[in-house]
Parts: C-alpha cells; sequence; structure tokens
C-alpha cells in the first residue's frame, strides 16, 4: 500500500481568505495580541485545522475541543513560528500534537482491544480503495485511539515508526503492532459495511 494512500482518500483542502501578504500581515498582528488579526486567522484556517483533528477523535465534540485548544496554543506560541516553514505546516504540526496531548491524558481511561492476527496492509488497500473520504473518516474515529492514532500518524502524516515512538512515549514493536492491528480493524469494519449495504439493496 502506498505511504500516501490514505492521505490522497482523506485530502482536505485549505480554502483560505488570506493571500500570501494578508497572511504575513494577519501573523504579524497575532504577535501583538491583536483579537482582529486573531479572529481573521482562525476563520481562515478553521474548517481545514477542524478536518486535521476529526482524524484524531472521537466524535464531532472531540474535534471541537482539539480544534479550539489548538488554535489556544498557535496564538499562544506564535512567537514561535519562524517563518521557515509554510504557515500551514506549523499550524498543522501543532493541531495534532494538541490531539497527541489529548490521547496521552486519556491513556488510563481507555481499555486496550485485542485483535487477532493482523491482515496484509495489500489486501486492506485493495478493500479500501473504492471507499470515499467520509467512510474512511468514519472508519477511523471506530478505532481504539491507540490505532487511531498511531494510524494517523503513520498514514495521513507520513511519520517514521521512531518518530511515532518518540511522540506517544512508546517501543517501536508496540508501534508496529497497533499499526497491524488498525488495518487489520479498518478492514474488518469496511467488510461488514460492504456486507450491510449490499443486504439493503436486495
Amino acid at each position: 500500500m502506498p505511504d500516501n494512500f490514505f492521505e490522497k482518500k482523506l485530502v482536505y483542502h485549505i480554502e483560505s481568505m488570506l493571500n500570501k501578504e494578508q497572511l504575513a500581515e494577519t501573523i504579524r498582528g497575532c504577535r501583538k495580541g491583536n483579537r482582529y488579526a486573531q479572529n481573521r486567522l482562525y476563520r481562515a484556517f478553521y474548517a481545514w485545522a477542524s478536518a486535521i483533528c476529526q482524524r484524531y477523535t472521537r466524535n464531532a465534540e472531540e474535534a471541537r475541543e482539539c480544534t479550539q485548544d489548538g488554535f489556544f496554543k498557535v496564538f499562544t506560541k506564535i512567537d514561535k513560528y519562524s517563518g521557515d516553514l509554510p504557515f500551514e505546516a506549523w499550524l498543522k504540526k501543532v493541531m495534532v500534537n494538541t490531539c497527541i496531548d489529548r490521547y496521552r491524558s486519556r491513556l488510563n481511561e481507555t481499555p486496550t482491544v485485542e485483535l487477532g492476527e493482523a491482515h496484509d496492509a495489500t489486501i486492506l488497500a485493495e478493500t479500501l480503495i473504492n471507499a470515499d473520504a467520509e467512510d474512511l473518516l468514519h472508519l477511523v474515529r471506530q478505532l481504539p485511539p491507540a490505532y487511531q492514532t498511531t494510524f494517523n500518524l503513520f498514514a495521513m502524516e507520513g511519520y517514521e515508526y521512531q518518530e511515532i515512538a518518540d511522540l506517544l512515549g512508546v517501543s517501536i514493536g508496540s508501534v508496529k503492532s497497533n499499526l497491524s492491528k488498525a488495518r487489520a480493524r479498518l478492514k474488518e469494519l469496511l467488510t461488514k459495511r460492504q456486507k450491510e449495504d449490499a443486504y439493503a439493496r436486495q
């Protein structure tokens, strides 16, 4: 399965109202604590940031909370944005890290779900190839938090095993195990969904 397979399936375009000059001006305003500039940035990037958080959360309410927390960090840490990366890349990193912080804070609240032996990734790709973005988002949200977070970091954000292990504070073995189980669970969920749809059409 290509590394960017799910990135292509779950793609969200940034429909920013700001051109390059406007964005630079808005960032300068945010650094000064200007409320108008903060509101302008928030409105321009909210939908895109929310789409990122939706992949790491269980429902719309959690996604909204993560998005709000993420923007709070954006506004309080915007002085750390050096401009070396595109602003969108920096904002995305803030949102992903916010979701990871939420995941870490809830580790002790969520029971581990054990699954059987994982299916091969190629089989999963063949099964998911016809699923649309909304279907995939719905399926990913049904994964246990550990699988959901690991899967998103690997398949959506392009992190390597070691990077994911460092972010989540787990071993590389755990990362690989959770990724395999996430793929297996996604295949099971989609297969079940397809059978239900076929039965409904009869």
